[in-house]
């Protein structure tokens, strides 16, 4: 059979007619364009969209693992890693939330400043049909069983370190040999639930090591988790006990071992004091120094916090692979990841922090 094509130029179409030939093109133009189509989103799917709600970014530790999160998250292919920082404030935090929400993220992951907000974070998140994941303070339900998966600091060992450290240095010190100058304050972070531990097993620890130390000489006195603040308590509790001579100082971050640092230099009892932290970004700079009373600190790698989290989170979206499960315990629903420290101090701070030392 032999068909007849007439080519008629309209401006700068041309058409083509003869028998269902024309139809056939259609079709196949039609299915060109659905494959086009399809293949164009397929490809802005493949650039997905993670968000961090940190809760308080005027901590360097917050700083480090946002930084870290965001450059492996790129560096994996994500399009951005949306920041909220809701300084320590519950509302804020819930206009972050709906804020991530809103933007349709891939994958969620919240350090809550208030562990109540769990429930809430799990439920909306859930109804947005969006992934959520804790880093640092978990997500967990009223009888403390966590509800999403979780990056955390194993904060009672990290406290039992500090406790273990300071116990060592009153004996090989021989403060043991009289305590009647000698007091311990322990500085508490009572609103953040993630720190409550530290100083528990601070003192835990450090009891079992000098049973003798005075009960009553063991002061506790909270703080938010700022240096000003830290100051603050540390200040009133050096005024508070003039007989006291010799401080033994424990701060949940470095913040308040800062702080307290300060307010032992200006009360001029910082030459017999020893403070120990948790982090490591500010008590390295003391390290340096010709001399600091803040002597040790539990160093705890926010760049490498960042990035398991971030690593974690892109596996979720790219494989499908629930962040932690490996670790989860016997007839626990979600994975925690065990997050540790390590006591570092003037000596060996420098082989353990590597570049972050600088």
């Amino acid at each position: 059979m032999k068909y007849r094509f007439h080519f008629i130029r309209m401006a700068d179409r041309i058409t083509i007619i003869g028998g269902y030939t024309v139809k056939k093109i259609l079709v196949v133009l039609l299915a060109l364009m659905m494959v086009l189509g399809s293949v164009s989103i397929s490809m802005a799917e493949e650039a997905p969209t993670l968000a961090f709600i940190c809760k308080d970014l005027s901590q360097e530790w917050f700083v480090g693992t946002s930084t870290a999160m965001k450059e492996t998250a790129t560096g994996r292919g994500a399009k951005d890693v949306l920041l909220y920082d809701c300084g320590m404030s519950p509302d804020k935090y819930m206009t972050a939330l709906d804020n991530a929400i809103a933007q349709g993220v891939d994958v969620l992951i919240v350090c809550p400043p208030d562990q109540k907000l769990s429930q809430i974070t799990v439920q909306r998140c859930t109804e947005a049909n969006i992934k959520v994941m804790a880093d640092d303070d978990g997500l967990i339900d009223e009888n403390g069983i966590h509800i999403a998966p979780a990056l955390e600091l194993d904060a009672y060992k990290v406290g039992q370190g500090i406790g273990e450290y300071l116990g060592k240095y009153v004996t090989d010190n021989k403060l043991d040999a009289d305590f009647s100058k000698v007091g311990y304050l322990c500085m508490t972070m009572s609103e953040v639930s993630s720190c409550v531990p530290r100083s528990t097993g601070a003192v835990d620890k450090f009891t079992e090591l000098v049973p003798s130390f005075p009960a009553e000489k063991i002061i506790k006195a909270d703080y938010d988790g700022t240096s000003d603040k830290g100051f603050n308590v540390a200040a009133a509790t050096i005024t508070a006990n003039p007989d006291i001579e010799t401080w033994l100082v424990t701060a949940p971050n470095d913040e308040g071992a800062q702080g307290a640092t300060r307010a032992l230099e200006q009360a001029g009892k910082d030459k017999s004091a020893i403070v120990i932290g948790v982090g490591g970004y500010l008590a390295k700079d003391e390290f340096k120094k010709e001399f600091s009373c803040f002597k040790a600190t539990a160093y705890i790698d926010p760049v490498l916090d960042g990035t398991i989290a971030a690593n974690a989170a892109m596996d979720w979206i790219e494989k499908g692979t629930v962040p932690y499960d490996e670790y989860k315990k016997d007839g626990a629903e979600f994975g925690v990841y065990p997050f540790s420290a390590t006591m570092i101090d003037a000596t060996n701070y420098v082989e353990v922090m590597g570049d972050a030392a600088n």
